[in-house]
């Protein structure tokens, strides 16, 4: 019953975001920018045609780290403190569905949005890398890079709906969303490469690597840089050497959204 009821607000969630065009948009952005990344990668070089798989993927995931987070919280940052400001969070908690499954119901919806927008939308430049060479061994990487993403947009897509229930104005919602977007995609590795160069480059590399995957959009780099065996840029490029299996960083990704899921969960029901 809760599964059901869970997959009725999901669907609500998926038809009002084709009814609010954000679907078509977030397709079309990023299929727009992964095919342009993809065909003029190589252009810096004095070439025409695709870049390199490493030279793309690379120039993707920068792309990724800071157009996911940014899309996702815009998603999500309203998802409550919206409905409620229009009056219709009080109805849909009158019909016989938990708290529970409205949060969850809602992540599912847009979440799905998400997904199948950065799928369609980096999978257009598989599609074009294969389609140009006849070679389709780069699909295993891409794959790698599209789930990554796509779990990193999820991340900050719980945060989204995480704020949204702890603010009770949008405006304000949308303020603090902008500013988390502003620290884990900028401010925070400003500040790590800060510390590096204040310790002339002796921080403990244990130390360094645990501040890393603290953030999820460093553990997204990561994982790239790592399927890839090159070096990264900005704070990345002084950890080169540092060795994490990739499945635990995307273990890590998973655990982030539990654990935002389910203080949004308990928040919810707190209130």
């Amino acid at each position: 019953m809760i599964n059901s009821r869970l997959a009725v607000v999901a669907e609500k969630e998926w038809r009002d975001g084709w009814r609010n065009r954000w679907l078509l948009a977030i397709t079309l952005v990023f299929a727009i920018m992964s095919v342009g990344i993809s065909w003029f990668g190589s252009a810096a070089f004095g070439q025409t045609g695709p870049a390199p798989l490493a030279t793309t993927i690379a120039s993707l995931s920068s792309l990724a780290v800071l157009v996911m987070p940014l899309i996702a919280l815009l998603l999500g940052y309203d998802a409550f403190v919206g409905e409620q400001e229009q009056g219709t969070l009080l109805l849909l908690m009158a019909y016989p569905i938990s708290r529970a499954a409205l949060v969850l119901g809602k992540f599912v919806g847009q979440g799905a949005i998400l997904g199948v927008a950065t799928l369609v939308g980096f999978g257009s430049a598989a599609l074009l890398l294969g389609i140009d060479s006849g070679d389709w061994s780069h699909l295993p990487a891409f794959g790698v890079f599209v789930a990554a993403a796509i779990l990193l947009g999820l991340v900050f897509l719980a945060m989204g709906h995480l704020l949204s229930l702890l603010v009770s104005e949008k405006s304000r919602a949308a303020g603090i969303a902008l500013f988390l977007w502003f620290f884990f995609a900028l401010l925070y590795d400003l500040g790590l490469l800060a510390v590096l160069v204040g310790t002339e480059g002796w921080l403990d590399s244990s130390l360094l690597k645990a501040l890393l995957i603290a953030n999820p959009t460093d553990a997204f780099r990561l994982i790239n840089i790592a399927q890839l065996e090159t070096s990264g840029q900005g704070v990345l490029a002084s950890i080169g050497q540092i060795e994490t299996p990739v499945y635990q960083l995307f273990l890590w990704l998973g655990i982030w959204i539990a654990a935002i899921q389910g203080l949004a969960v308990l928040r919810f029901r707190a209130q």
